[in-house]
C-alpha cells in the first residue's frame, strides 16, 4: 500500500525516488504506526516525495526547512484537532502541498495565533477584525519593494515582517498560502504575467484561485514540484484522478505494464487505460510510442479504436447538445487570447479599438440552441449584431443586442441569446460602442463564449485511389476508385467480387456504383467490417445505382455480385474518415471536456505525433 501511494501521488523533482524512499525510511524507523494508520502514512508519504528536493525557507533563503520536524509538528498538530478538514479528508499528493510550506513550524503557530482560523483567503482576518499585509510597492522610508533586502530592512522575511512592512502581489499570495498550510490547507503561490496569486484546496475537493482568476495563464511557482507539466490547470486534473484514486492507480499499473509487455500489445493497454482513468495524463503521452510500434497490427489497432468511434456515432446519431464552441476555430482582426476564450476559462479576449469583430468557424455545418457571452467588467458594446454563414457563404442577420437577456453582476454581466434553425458554419458578431475599462484599457473585453448546438456530419468520398482487390479473372481493378470514367472493371465472369481498403476507420453512409449500360448483376450483396470486428451487410434491388451504409463502421468493403457480366466505370464510397489521431482526438474532448486547457494541450501534442496511418 505505501510504495502503491508513493508511485501514484504526484512526480518528482529530477526522479529522486531514491531520496524519498531514504526520507520514508527514516519516518518508519522513527513511527512504525505509519504502516497501518491511513492519515500518518499519507503524512509520511508526502514528506518523503516534497523533501527529496530541499525546502528553502521563504524568511532566510539560505536556510532549509527539515523535513522530520515538519512531519512530526503536522501529525501532532493534527491530534490537537486544530486543522482544517481538507487536512483529514486530502490524499498524500494533497498533503505535499501543506508539507512542503516555505515556512516555519513557528511562523504558522504565529498565523494560528493571530487569526480565527481559515476559511478562505479573502476572510483571513487578525485579533481585531482587519485585514493583513498592505499593498505597498515601496516602504515606509520610500524603497522599492524590487529590492527585497532593503525594503524589508535586511530582516528574514516571516508572515509577521511581510504584515508589518507590506508587499506587493507576490508578498499577499506568499502570506494567503502560508496562512492556509498553517491550518493544513493545501496552498501555493502561481504566477501569471506580471502578477502572482494564490491558489488553495477547498472542503468541496476542488482547487481554486484567490487574487487571480485565469487558469489558463497560471503557472506553478519554480520553487514548487508539480505533476505532469508546469500550468496550473493540471492541478484539477490530477485533483479529478486523485478523487477517484483506485482507478487511477490501476491506470498508473497498466501504464507500468507496458513497459514490459510486448510491444504490439502496448497500445492496447494504453488505450484501455484511458478508460479506466482519462485524467492520467502521463497515459494519453505514452500512446504514441505505442501506436508508432512496428509491430502493431493494423486490425489489432482499428479494432481497439472501434468502440470510440461508435460511441461517437451514437451521440451523434442521438443528436446530443454540447459547447460546440470548444471545436470552433476563432478569428479576429482585434481580440487577443481567442482560443483560451472559447474554453470557457477566464481568460479574457480584450480588443482596444470601439468597434470589434469576431468569428467563430465550426469547420462544417452545425445547429445553434444557444450564445452565452461573458463580458469582462464596463467593457461590454451597447450594440452588437451576430449573423449566421450559410452553406453558400453568405452571412445573414440572426440576432442583435435586443434579443438577448442578461444576468449576471455589473462586474460580471452575460448576455444569453436564443439560437436558430438555420444550419450554421461560421457565426460572426459584429460590435460597436465600446466602454473603456479604467483599469485595464481596452473597450472590450470577453471571459467566456459558449455557444451550444450540435455539430452535423461532413459527408465525403472515403475511397477516391484507395487499394482494390477483385475476383481473379476480373481486370481493372484500380480503374473501379480512379475518377475516370474512360477506364472500366470488367468482371468476365457470372460470379464475381471487389474489395476496397479504406485503410482508415469510416463511417460510410452510401455506395454509388458507375455501370455501363445494361451490365448490372442481377444480385449485389455489400460487405464491410473493421478489423476482426463483426460484419455489416446491405443488399439492394435493382438498379444497384447508390445503396445505404447507414453509417455504420468499415475499414474494407467488399462488393459481391451475382448473374449477369458486370462492368463498372467507377465506385464511389461516401462518409467520414477517421485517423487514428482524429479517433484519439474524440476520446480526448468526451473525456476531459470540463478540463479544457488540458484537453487542448492533449489534443495539440495528438497532432504533432509523428505517426501517419
Amino acid at each position: 500500500e505505501i510504495l502503491e501511494m508513493l508511485m501514484t501521488s504526484g512526480d518528482v523533482r529530477n526522479n529522486k525516488y531514491k531520496e524519498a524512499l531514504m526520507i520514508l525510511v527514516e519516518l518508519i524507523t522513527e513511527d512504525a504506526n505509519i504502516k497501518t494508520d491511513p492519515l500518518r502514512m499519507r503524512l509520511a508519504v508526502a514528506t518523503a516525495l516534497t523533501f527529496s528536493t530541499p525546502v528553502r525557507s521563504m524568511a532566510v533563503r539560505r536556510n532549509y526547512i527539515d523535513w522530520m520536524p515538519r512531519y512530526k509538528s503536522y501529525l501532532k498538530l493534527s491530534n490537537e484537532g486544530v486543522l482544517n478538514p481538507q487536512f483529514y479528508m486530502g490524499t498524500a499528493w494533497h498533503l505535499r502541498y501543506v508539507v512542503g510550506a516555505w515556512q516555519t513550524d513557528a511562523e504558522h503557530a504565529w498565523a494560528r495565533a493571530n487569526t480565527h482560523g481559515y476559511v478562505s483567503p479573502r476572510k483571513v482576518k487578525n485579533l481585531s477584525g482587519g485585514g493583513f499585509i498592505s499593498y505597498k510597492k515601496r516602504n515606509k522610508d520610500d524603497v522599492s519593494v524590487q529590492n527585497r533586502y532593503l525594503y524589508y530592512y535586511a530582516l528574514p522575511v516571516t508572515m509577521k515582517t511581510m504584515d508589518e512592512i507590506g508587499g506587493v502581489c507576490g508578498a499577499i499570495a506568499n502570506f494567503q498560502t502560508g496562512v492556509a498550510q498553517a491550518y493544513g490547507v493545501p496552498s501555493m503561490p502561481v504566477g501569471q504575467p506580471g502578477h502572482c496569486a494564490s491558489m488553495w484546496y477547498k472542503i468541496e475537493d476542488e482547487w481554486v484561485l484567490s487574487n487571480g482568476d485565469e487558469w489558463a495563464v497560471s503557472k506553478t511557482h519554480p520553487g514548487i514540484q508539480y505533476t505532469w507539466l508546469r500550468p496550473s490547470y493540471y492541478f484539477l486534473i490530477m485533483n479529478h484522478a486523485q478523487r477517484n484514486l483506485n482507478e487511477y492507480r490501476l491506470s498508473e499499473k497498466m501504464r507500468i505494464a507496458t513497459m514490459i509487455a510486448r510491444s504490439k500489445d502496448r497500445f492496447g493497454i494504453l488505450e484501455d487505460a484511458t478508460t479506466v482513468c482519462p485524467h492520467n495524463f502521463d497515459v494519453w503521452m505514452d500512446l504514441e510510442e505505442a501506436l508508432k510500434a512496428a509491430d502493431l497490427e493494423k486490425t489489432a489497432l482499428q479494432s481497439t479504436l472501434l468502440p470510440i468511434v461508435q460511441k461517437s456515432r451514437e451521440s451523434q446519431d442521438q443528436g446530443q447538445e454540447s459547447i460546440i464552441s470548444l471545436k470552433a476555430k476563432p478569428t479576429s482582426e482585434c481580440f487577443t487570447n481567442l482560443q483560451l476564450l472559447i474554453g470557457g476559462c477566464g481568460a479574457q479576449a480584450c480588443c482596444n479599438e470601439t468597434t470589434a469583430d469576431l468569428v467563430l468557424d465550426f469547420e462544417g455545418p452545425a445547429t445553434i440552441n444557444s450564445i452565452r457571452i461573458h463580458w469582462q467588467g464596463w467593457t461590454r458594446p451597447k450594440e452588437y449584431e451576430i449573423y449566421a454563414m450559410e452553406g453558400n457563404g453568405e452571412y445573414v442577420l440572426v440576432r442583435t443586442q435586443a434579443d438577448q437577456k442578461v444576468g449576471g453582476s455589473w462586474y460580471a454581466y452575460y448576455s444569453d441569446l436564443d439560437g436558430w434553425e438555420m444550419k450554421t458554419y461560421k457565426i460572426k458578431i459584429d460590435m460597436r460602442k465600446g466602454r473603456l475599462d479604467p483599469s485595464k484599457s481596452f473597450y472590450f473585453g470577453i471571459t467566456k463564449l459558449w455557444v451550444k448546438g450540435i455539430l452535423h456530419d461532413v459527408i465525403e468520398e472515403v475511397s477516391n485511389n484507395k487499394p482494390v482487390t477483385s475476383s481473379v479473372i476480373s481486370t481493372g481493378a484500380a480503374n473501379l476508385v480512379d475518377q475516370d470514367e474512360t477506364s472500366l472493371w470488367r468482371a468476365n465472369a457470372d460470379n464475381s467480387w471487389f474489395e476496397i481498403n479504406l485503410r482508415t476507420i469510416c463511417a460510410l453512409d452510401d455506395i454509388e456504383f458507375s455501370w455501363v449500360n445494361g451490365t448490372q448483376p442481377d444480385e449485389i450483396r455489400i460487405y464491410y467490417k473493421v478489423g476482426n470486428g463483426p460484419e455489416t451487410q446491405v443488399a439492394g434491388d435493382k438498379p444497384f445505382n447508390k445503396l445505404p451504409l447507414d453509417m455504420n463502421a468499415g475499414v474494407t468493403v467488399n462488393v459481391t455480385m451475382k448473374g449477369g457480366n458486370p462492368v463498372l466505370k467507377g465506385v464511389k464510397v461516401c462518409g467520414i474518415e477517421y485517423s487514428s489521431k482524429d479517433i484519439l482526438k474524440i476520446k480526448v474532448d468526451a473525456t476531459l471536456g470540463e478540463y479544457y486547457n488540458a484537453m487542448r494541450d492533449i489534443k495539440a501534442a495528438i497532432d504533432n505525433w509523428d505517426y501517419s496511418d
